[in-house]
């Protein structure tokens, strides 16, 4: 597959962002990066990197996906509290077209994302936030480029109309990705191993099955006694949000009180993996 990955740095190419933008998130026009605030980004430290294939649609350029991202200042998490602001990037957006999926794409885009920040030499920390119900999303962030988290906020963008997100509070897992850490991928041919969790060394809070045939967390409080914590996420939130909408608010609500309750305790989110008795399921570690 013959995929070049080049910043987007003229009016034309924001155009082509902007219809993939609506391509692949299913975005009304009011949620489009406008244009000129696209160019502003770019020429003051942030990025657009296009990933463009030669049979890709006419429409984008042949463009197939896409990151986009600026300079920001926050307090990080794992510094200890009151400490100053500190440079970091801000990962806004990475999407690849559906029929490119599956491809390695998206793990290029942020690969290549993660080379030009660390040429800029002002900061080896970025951030992103991510619906933690959307399980693929999970896995890819946590697991596969190995990033963590320990921060979740409640309905972030408010009421969202896109395809993805209208029905449920916008609540939202903030990653950490630290961008010279061992534990993200290298080599884009070489996956990050998946440790060997044992279940039984494990708190493993238990779900049970809703009348739709879909998994359901059961609303019980999680025991936080310093052992690592493995908290249930839906297979497959899309197809549950299509047939049971009370489960999907009922997941929702389960993984927020869940890892709020776990975050304030001084628990990390370290990984994401599936077992065939239990299910998907986040890690959650004692930071330490």
């Amino acid at each position: 597959m013959d995929i070049a990955i080049r910043p987007v740095t003229e009016i034309t190419g924001c155009e082509h962002f902007q219809k993939l933008e609506g391509i692949i998130w299913g975005a009304p026009l009011v949620d489009y990066v406008p244009t000129h605030i696209a160019i502003t980004v770019i020429k003051n430290g942030g990025m657009i990197l296009g990933a463009y294939a030669d049979d890709g649609p006419a429409e984008t350029g042949g463009m197939v996906g896409l990151a986009f991202w600026w300079l920001g200042a926050a307090h990080d998490p794992a510094d200890p509290p009151g400490s100053p602001l500190r440079l970091k990037a801000c990962s806004h957006s990475v999407g690849v077209l559906p029929a490119w999926q599956g491809r390695g794409i998206g793990l290029r885009l942020k690969l290549a994302q993660r080379d030009a920040i660390l040429a800029q030499g002002l900061t080896d920390w970025m951030t992103w936030t991510y619906d933690p119900l959307y399980r693929p999303n999970a896995v890819f962030n946590i697991h596969r480029l190995g990033a963590t988290c320990r921060t979740y906020d409640r309905n972030v963008y408010g009421a969202m109309q896109d395809a993805l997100n209208a029905g449920l509070p916008s609540d939202r897992c903030t990653v950490d990705w630290r961008l010279r850490s061992p534990a993200i991928l290298q080599d884009a041919t070489r996956p990050r191993p998946t440790p060997g969790w044992d279940p039984a060394a494990l708190i493993v809070p238990p779900i049970t099955n809703a009348p739709s045939g879909f998994a359901r967390p059961v609303d019980q409080e999680i025991v936080l006694d310093g052992r690592p914590i493995a908290v249930p996420l839906p297979d497959d939130i899309a197809a549950i949000r299509r047939a049971d909408v009370e489960l999907a608010l009922a997941w929702r609500l389960y993984l927020r009180h869940a890892l709020e309750t776990a975050f304030a305790a001084g628990y990390v989110m370290t990984d994401c993996v599936h077992w065939p008795q239990h299910g998907w399921r986040y890690i959650l570690q004692p930071a330490e």
